[in-house]
């Protein structure tokens, strides 16, 4: 039920914040206007995008998506080259093109130089030892 003019002075005077910005003017203009409020368009929001204002206006979740480029996915799965792979999908060593060649390419036992396990009883035999065993790994390289 709309104010009165009676309630809207009543509500003007009824504290100071409410009489500095007229409440009840504001309350009964809002009640005497178009139904009771207004409608926004999306076109009147001047601030969103294209694309915003697209998904404000999507007819179902199919369209909003489209209207921000997610659609719906294509992927196919298979093992040929225009497909995707399974998510539970491995690989044999055989599968990677030069992957066994790599690996052999990689440290072994056989790269280094034997080192004699150290006899030093001393600091300066110790220091002796160590600097052999780095000469080694720098020939092997292993190390820089």
């Amino acid at each position: 039920m709309p104010i009165t003019d009676r309630d809207r002075q009543r509500l003007n005077e009824s504290m100071p914040v409410a009489n500095d910005v007229k409440l009840g003017d504001i309350i009964k203009a809002l009640q005497e206007g178009e139904s009771g409020g207004t409608s926004v368009t999306s076109a009147q929001i001047t601030d969103a995008t294209a694309v915003g204002k697209s998904v404000l206006t999507a007819t179902d979740a199919a369209a909003a998506r489209t209207a921000i480029g997610a659609g719906t996915s294509n992927l196919a799965l298979g093992t040929t080259a225009s497909t995707a792979a399974a998510g539970n999908h491995t690989h044999t060593i055989a599968n990677v093109t030069g992957l066994q060649t790599a690996l052999d390419g990689k440290l072994t036992a056989t790269k280094a130089a034997t080192q004699a396990n150290s006899t030093a009883t001393d600091i300066a035999g110790l220091v002796t030892d160590f600097n052999a065993l780095l000469a080694k790994l720098k020939a092997a390289g292993i190390m820089a």
